[in-house]
């Protein structure tokens, strides 16, 4: 049986599929890593699924910054945001106990000798250039793609999720690789490690799967 010193608290809604899936991901992380099997082998987690406004980043920090407020108040010692985009809003917070999704996958592409990587996110990801600020070298789909992208993130969001996505996912990979040079994909959506799970994107590349990366952490840091 393990001991849990920490709550784990997630700010989800952004959006609530993939939230529900991180949820998941800790589970199955205790049960095959730590073999939780009975009540008291998993974390109490807290999950809020918040809707969100769009395309008011002030308003979206302000949103962030309750959400958290209110994990704390309920006993969460150690957060997260389920949300790549919103690590760019992300207002004041705490000294210690908060896990960042963004920080997370950098670590781990460096820890996999991933030096230039192929970006798999939305819009808004791109736009505010969060992967860039580490200095890793990040490759983009072509503009035409990048919608083929959006729609899948649309799809995940509103319940379909089939292993021709994944099938079509892969292709695309397959496709860039060709044309562009990298030694890694960042699935820096979180709504397409669900895509993912249906199917292993590349034979050839490390996927890294930026929702069981951040899960990985947050168990390891709530375990005593």
């Amino acid at each position: 049986m393990n001991s849990f010193s920490k709550t784990i608290g997630i700010v989800g809604g952004a959006g609530p599929i993939a939230s529900s899936f991180l949820y998941s991901t800790i589970l199955e992380i205790c049960q095959k890593q730590y073999k939780a099997n009975d009540y008291s082998d998993f974390p109490e987690i807290i999950l809020i699924s918040y809707p969100f406004t769009r395309g008011d980043q002030e308003k979206i920090r302000e949103q962030i910054a309750c959400c958290l407020s209110k994990l704390q108040n309920a006993g969460a010692s150690l957060t997260c945001i389920a949300s790549h985009s919103f690590h760019g809003f992300l207002p004041e917070l705490p000294k210690e106990g908060f896990v960042n999704l963004v920080n997370e996958a950098l670590k781990e592409a460096d820890r996999q000798a991933i030096s230039k990587a192929l970006i798999l996110a939305a819009p808004l990801t791109i736009e505010l250039m969060l992967y860039e600020r580490s200095g890793l070298q990040c490759i983009y789909p072509s503009a035409q793609e990048q919608l083929r992208v959006n729609q899948w993130i649309r799809e995940v969001a509103g319940g379909k999720i089939e292993r021709d996505q994944s099938e079509e996912l892969r292709k695309m990979i397959a496709r860039i690789h060709e044309r562009q040079t990298f030694n890694g994909v960042i699935l820096a959506c979180t709504e397409l490690p669900l895509i993912h799970k249906k199917m292993h994107l590349s034979d050839d590349l490390p996927v890294i799967n930026t929702i069981e990366v951040l899960a990985k952490q947050l168990v390891m840091q709530a375990v005593c």
